[in-house]
């Protein structure tokens, strides 16, 4: 099979690899669509020790099932899938508290830049009816938002903000306004992005050229949103969301950072307004969940920009230019 193989910084070359074989308790999948995510920016520019390379990266995919170990018994070839990337040792502290997003020996499997990979049963879910692959490459990124809004846990009729118009706070967006907001209000400074965001039904606001503070305060009576949402992981969209949202509300940092990114944050203004900053790390227990959610979401307008495996660099790339929202590699 052909793989896109990751050698460290930019290095990523189209290789001839051997096709892997399903153990008892796995599943071999040929992959139909891989989506490019923030962090395999973060990776080709050496920002996230995760792993050592060489490597196969990209973790929101999905395929057609090819093979099947001879103890699995939830998929069969020829079923439709979408893969939940990364399993845990289910042993660690963490581990056996129910935080399984924190454990401490997560197991990484190769990703999906290549024709084929090889998984648990327990990682691979069916793509509901009339979902396309490439609609569920967004699967993993809308269980990432799907943590984060049940973190939030916002009362119905509220207002929410959200910064930053990529795929995650988009998908955000849906999920706020299916699940009781009133109003979204989301600042994206690139012009094709904020226009997604208004056919879903947000606010949208350039934050680069318009007085945001002012917006967000008319949209709200002059209160604030009592939930904003970073899902740009900026330092500076942080200290901008602990000043814009509601007294008495909620920050919550669910985009990936620069690891070595610092925000400057007030403890004052914690105190003052009596905030909650909590953040969302992965999506432990909410990739099921997000799978149902598929059907029921405007994705086609996320979609559309699209390269070949040997493109796989490009793509990347592109995602770091901020070109389109989600990006998808078919090989």
């Amino acid at each position: 099979m052909r793989a896109a193989v990751w050698h460290g910084g930019e290095n990523l070359t189209l290789e001839e690899c051997p096709i892997p074989t399903a153990a008892a308790t796995e599943v071999l999948i040929q992959v139909a669509a891989c989506g490019i995510c923030g962090t395999d920016v973060h990776i080709i520019e050496d920002k996230f020790p995760l792993y050592p390379p060489p490597r196969v990266i990209g973790h929101e995919y999905t395929g057609t099932v090819a093979a099947v170990g001879a103890r699995v018994r939830k998929v069969r070839p020829g079923d439709r899938v979408v893969v939940e990337p990364g399993h845990t040792c289910g042993d660690c502290y963490f581990c056996r508290q129910g935080r399984e997003n924190l454990c401490e020996q997560r197991i990484v499997h190769p990703g999906g830049f290549a024709e084929y990979t090889c998984v648990p049963e327990r990682l691979v879910h069916s793509l509901p009816d009339g979902v396309s692959f490439e609609m569920g490459a967004l699967a993993e990124p809308l269980a990432c938002a799907l943590r984060a809004w049940d973190l939030a846990a916002p009362p119905s009729g509220v207002h929410v903000g959200i910064l930053g118009g990529g795929a995650v706070g988009l998908l955000l967006t849906q999920l706020a306004l299916h699940s009781g907001a009133v109003k979204v209000i989301l600042s994206e400074p690139r012009e094709h992005r904020r226009a997604v965001a208004e056919r879903l039904g947000a606010v949208s606001v350039d934050g680069t050229r318009e007085d945001l503070p002012a917006i967000m305060s008319g949209e709200t009576g002059g209160l604030g949103p009592e939930v904003i949402f970073d899902a740009v992981g900026h330092p500076a969209l942080l200290t901008q969301a602990l000043d814009l949202v509601q007294k008495g509300g909620t920050v919550l940092e669910v985009g990936v950072a620069d690891p070595a990114g610092v925000a400057r944050i007030r403890p004052y203004l914690l105190f003052e307004k009596e905030l909650t900053l909590r953040a969302s790390h992965m999506r432990p227990y909410t990739f099921h969940r997000a799978v149902r959610w598929l059907a029921r979401l405007t994705l086609a307008p996320l979609l559309g920009v699209e390269f070949r495996l040997e493109e796989t660099l490009e793509a990347i790339r592109s995602q770091r230019a901020g070109k389109g929202i989600k990006i998808v590699v078919k090989p």
